[in-house]
């Protein structure tokens, strides 16, 4: 029996493996088939879907096609991230008169999303508005997910609210533009509103929410969050999995992240590399690396993320010599080569080893151009170890990258009050002024039954000031009874002793875990966020609060998170 053309269609619909679509296609030219509308449509698409578009290309060129080939051709650009061509070629039916369809805008609309090409978009919307195409659930989600992509929530919101019955694909995709648009807060309003509309959320919903609440550092967030993973049933999900220990290590509660992590069944590299990630803003160097053994014994081979978290592990705990260990491995048994945040990363333990020459040497053999977020790591070691000279010539070199950064400025003032040079600390900040640049304000927030409580340094502005200030008067009294002596030489300004301590008394994280003292039951963690690093004074007031109150203090700053406990911190005073 001899196949027709209507067999050779049905057995192209039917597999997408590209060499039994050659071989069918070679059949089709043996019987004399190939001419067909039908045959050479599904050939058209078997080769857009397997993004053989030069195949497809000579197929389309060959006949003139209906709109199902134009779909297919426009379908298979888009997946081969040639997305120009899809425009290029809508752009020629509507010049030509043809119709469009639903799939034609749905997939036009996608491609403006992947292009951040708005303007289009736009157009592409009108169309589907004049034609009336945009009640359709399909191409409307389109038209959500293109504003979304191009950034611009205002039209997101409106285009959504336009959507008479959204599915879970149209509310997971708001939830995510929210996300990915810095509207952290307003991600859990619509996924409240999505359960009042009985719409049950499904594994990315729920990863992406937990994306949401490690954003925000809102760990009561996310612990329900998990507890809705665990009523559907996700939670044993390896990306869910993955995006809730990821979640738990950012927000602090790193025994959360370990345990949920070590749950998770089938655990791909990128769940190894949040784990080691995680310990390492922690301050776990040794538990990340033992981590890392346990990963490489296993078989899975490591990727690029996977040596950040390494070295970040042995800046953190101050290994540098396991760090050169580990970039010279990463070329040599795995044939990655290093990229910049690989350097970044050993000249930071470099620095933070109090090796600022070393470092600066390192940035300088490099092959690759150093970015100003190396010079700001150095700049800052150069601070910390009172290296004035190496300091100078760093701010120079970031401030040649970046002249609006005000950090370089900030640290190079701050540098010089630590050596009380009070002439340079004017002219550094005469040069901040010059240049029109402000600094970035520091200030702390702590989470108390699901509130966010923001303080900067002397902040007065909260309704409970009067008792915050007389509680960080008591604990000031009680951690001085225990040994607390301030740390003056981190008050960067030239005015006399005693008015130097009252100024590290009010410090934004002191008020911030004073209100928590304040505010949460007795023997529970106290976790606050800090914009910045933490001042060295500040560091020691909370080994001496945990001690004296018997609480578990979690502070995360700019660089990392520290553990204070019985005393102690799980920097080890090295950060």
């Amino acid at each position: 029996l001899t196949p027709d053309h209507y067999t050779l269609t049905s057995v192209l619909k039917a597999t997408s493996s590209l060499s039994l679509n050659k071989q069918v296609h070679v059949h089709a030219i043996k019987t004399n088939n190939v001419g067909d509308s039908f045959v050479s449509t599904a050939l058209i698409d078997a080769y857009s879907r397997n993004k053989c578009m030069k195949e497809a290309e000579v197929l389309f060129s060959r006949n003139s096609f209906d709109l199902v080939a134009c779909n297919a051709m426009m379908s298979g650009y888009t997946q081969s991230n040639d997305g120009d061509k899809t425009l290029k070629l809508f752009a020629l039916m509507h010049k030509q008169g043809d119709r469009s369809d639903d799939f034609t805008l749905a997939t036009v609309v996608k491609t403006c999303g992947s292009l951040f090409a708005m303007n289009q978009g736009k157009q592409v919307h009108a169309y589907a508005i004049k034609s009336g195409y945009n009640l359709d659930l399909w191409v409307s989600s389109g038209v959500l997910d293109m504003y979304v992509k191009c950034g611009d929530m205002k039209a997101a919101h409106v285009a959504f609210n336009c959507i008479a019955a959204p599915d879970d694909v149209a509310w997971t995709t708001m939830i995510s533009g929210c996300i990915e648009n810095g509207e952290e807060e307003r991600a859990f309003h619509v996924y409240s509103q999505m359960r009042l509309m009985g719409v049950l959320p499904d594994e990315f919903t729920i990863a992406t929410l937990a994306k949401a609440s490690s954003c925000l550092t809102a760990l009561e967030q996310g612990r329900q969050i998990h507890a809705n993973a665990l009523k559907l049933n996700c939670s044993g999900d390896p990306f869910v999995g993955t995006s809730l220990a990821d979640m738990y290590a950012k927000c602090g509660s790193i025994d959360d992240a370990y345990s949920l992590f070590k749950r998770i069944e089938m655990r791909n590299i990128a769940a190894w590399n949040a784990m080691l990630v995680g310990l390492a803003q922690h301050g776990e160097g040794k538990e990340a690396l033992q981590l890392f053994e346990q990963m490489r014994s296993l078989g899975i081979k490591p990727d690029k993320v996977t040596f950040i978290g390494v070295l970040s592990a042995c800046s953190h705990s101050g290994l540098v010599s396991e760090a050169y260990k580990q970039i010279k491995s990463m070329d040599r048994d795995y044939g990655i080569k290093p990229e910049i945040e690989h350097y970044s990363c050993l000249a930071d333990a470099l620095g933070r080893a109090g090796l600022v020459r070393e470092a600066e040497k390192l940035i300088e053999s490099m092959s690759l151009e150093a970015s100003a977020s190396m010079y700001r790591a150095l700049l800052a070691a150069c601070r910390v170890q009172g290296d004035t000279e190496t300091g100078k010539r760093v701010a120079t070199k970031l401030l040649e990258l970046e002249p609006s950064d005000s950090s370089a400025y900030v640290l190079l003032s701050n540098m010089y009050a630590a050596a009380s040079k009070w002439t340079e600390v004017k002219l550094a900040r005469t040069m901040m002024r010059g240049q029109n640049v402000k600094k970035d304000p520091g200030f702390s927030w702590i989470e108390v039954k699901n509130k966010i409580h923001l303080f900067v340094v002397d902040d007065r502005s909260n309704p409970q000031a009067e008792l915050i200030y007389r509680k960080v008067k008591d604990v000031i009294r009680d951690i001085k009874q225990e040994g607390y002596v301030p740390e003056t030489d981190y008050t960067l300004v030239d005015v006399e002793e005693e008015e130097k301590e009252r100024a590290l008394y009010y410090h934004s994280e002191k008020l911030a875990v004073a209100f928590g003292l304040m505010s949460t039951p007795p023997a529970t963690p106290i976790r606050v966020i800090k914009n910045l690093r933490v001042c060295g004074d500040c560091h020691n007031a909370m080994k001496y609060i945990a001690k004296v109150y018997g609480r578990e203090i979690v502070l995360r700053d700019a660089n990392r998170f520290h553990r204070f406990k019985d005393g102690k911190c799980s920097c080890g005073d090295f950060w």
